[in-house]
């Protein structure tokens, strides 16, 4: 029997999903660090790039991790005279491993990715080291990593956590219907399947960095800026309070 739910129970307590995404070096790993204290259990980082730890160990913005625990993704193609996994296979394999019981055990409320762009070159990479084309993916192997991507983040979604994927930024050319043009700053995703992923998340915020060094993120989409909150009101916020949801 449907059970339909009214307005009115929709809460801040509500898990959410959300992109973050800026150019190397603005503050994807601190963002992580930073929502990490101000959100409720841990925070389990899945960490791509190898940047998060060196990044906060520094304790220059993020006081404290004691509520991150990071689980490196194998960033290497498959070796198996090494024995290396690689990430294909490593990044599928890790979701093995998130059952109820896990994330109880751990008191886990947020999953974060760090970083989403460096996965999808990663996979490629292993994919293509795999394959019969000298390490050049073939293109069924970027519909693996597309469609690999996409169905993480649904999963990550079902599990009753918050999901914060990080990116880095991108351009991306707009061509309105009187042919006119104008850029757009995107997550460094790729063009089949960044809508899709944007679309799965409640939010979409630009990390920025002003004059003082306080690190913000936009949350309302402008022409020349993808963004998006379908969670509360604002249009831009600390970083910091991020998760202090006007709801």
């Amino acid at each position: 029997m449907v059970t339909p739910m009214s307005f009115g129970e929709v809460t801040a307590d509500d898990r959410y999903t959300a992109l973050l995404y800026c150019p190397p070096g603005v503050g994807k790993s601190t963002a992580i660090g930073l929502i990490a204290e101000a959100s409720e259990g841990k925070t389990l980082v899945l960490d791509v790039d190898r940047t998060i730890t060196k990044t906060l160990k520094k304790n220059e913005v993020v006081k404290s991790t004691d509520k991150l625990y990071v689980v490196r993704v194998e960033n290497r193609s498959k070796n198996d005279a090494q024995g290396i996994e690689g990430t294909f296979d490593s990044w599928k394999g890790i979701f093995r491993d998130f059952t109820p019981a896990f994330l109880k055990e751990y008191d886990i409320r947020t999953i974060a990715v760090d970083n989403i762009s460096e996965l999808e070159r990663c996979i490629l990479s292993d994919l293509g080291a795999q394959g019969k084309n000298k390490g050049v993916p073939a293109q069924a192997d970027y519909q693996y990593m597309q469609f690999q991507l996409v169905n993480s983040l649904r999963f990550m979604k079902g599990l009753g956590v918050n999901v914060v994927w990080t990116a880095w930024q991108d351009v991306r050319e707009i061509i309105n219907f009187d042919g006119t043009k104008y850029n757009q700053l995107v997550p460094k995703v790729s063009a089949k399947i960044v809508d899709n992923i944007c679309g799965l998340c409640d939010v979409v915020g630009n990390i920025v960095v002003n004059k003082e060094g306080k690190r913000g993120v936009i949350l309302e989409a402008t022409r020349t800026i993808y963004a998006k909150n379908q969670i509360d009101s604002r249009k831009a916020c600390a970083v910091e309070d991020f998760v202090k949801w006007e709801v």
